[in-house]
């Protein structure tokens, strides 16, 4: 059996899901606006209203998703976890170094290719994560620019509405192009993580994608195990030992409904006879 290794809670997963819906309805509905002859928005311009149910739902994810943004913010300052995760996603001298070596190993220059033990948070997840929050940023507040134009234009110049929505348009480009290109490689498309880096749905990932992306924690989660175990054998000489909590069990529950029904099945035969 494959060994895996936990990475997100039900709780992550959950605020992940969030940003990957929300996201999407905005870049659909933004672009509609933006060319609304393309073929692709015919289904949104064809249909009565379409156009305004297009900026009514685009207003709606847009609010979603920056209370999705203040939600991860109070996870961030106010759960043990979330703390820990902000600590480990700050860029650090080591972040530059293993993209230094990642640009040799592709480019042929280490030869052969060095191994590269990369933390919790690897360099590539580090710069995602910091500019989605920079990004959501911006186009919270261009957004409500644009959102509420009366009223902004009582108070500026219009020519700061027009940069408003420039940076908004290009902002949306730059944040879909990151997200197609460089994230679905990383999850989807990578030949090592193929067909996808499941983490995202189970909330672990496998040895084998552990020790490709996170090598360095990796080893710091084996050292920290077999530290508890060589405790454990210790005390257990001396004649006493610490409880060890049990194993949870680490499957889906697809799975352990699959396993019930499995199970039942077999009792049924058992009791039948055959």
């Amino acid at each position: 059996m494959t060994k895996k290794y936990f990475r997100l809670t039900l709780n992550e997963r959950f605020q992940h899901l969030n940003l990957m819906i929300n996201f999407t309805i905005l870049v659909i509905t933004g672009f509609a606006l933006k060319y609304p002859t393309a073929f692709w928005v015919s289904p949104i311009t064809d249909a009565p209203a379409g156009m305004t149910i297009r900026g009514f739902i685009h207003r709606l994810s847009g609010v979603a998703l920056v209370t999705l943004g203040g939600y991860h913010l109070l996870y961030l300052l106010f759960s043990g976890r979330g703390r820990q995760i902000f600590k480990d996603m700050l860029p650090r001298w080591k972040d530059a170094k293993d993209l230094w070596e990642t640009l040799k190993n592709n480019l042929f220059i280490n030869r052969p290719a060095k191994e590269i033990k990369m933390d919790r948070f690897n360099y590539r997840e580090k710069a995602e994560y910091l500019a989605l929050l920079w990004g959501t940023l911006l186009m919270t507040v261009t957004g409500f620019i644009l959102w509420f134009k009366v009223q902004w234009l009582q108070y500026f110049p219009k020519w700061t509405y027009e940069v408003a929505g420039a940076v908004h348009f290009y902002e949306a480009i730059l944040a879909t192009l990151a997200i197609v290109v460089w994230h679905f490689y990383s999850v989807l498309l990578d030949p090592d993580v193929y067909p996808m880096n499941w983490a995202w749905i189970t909330g672990y990932m496998t040895e084998h994608e552990m020790k490709l992306e996170h090598g360095l924690e990796l080893e710091r989660i084996k050292a920290s195990q077999k530290a508890e175990l060589i405790d454990f054998d210790e005390s257990a000489a001396a004649g006493g030992g610490r409880v060890q909590p049990a194993p949870q069990d680490q499957h889906s529950p697809i799975q352990r409904v699959y396993s019930t029904v499995r199970d039942l099945n077999e009792n049924l035969k058992n009791w039948r006879g055959n």
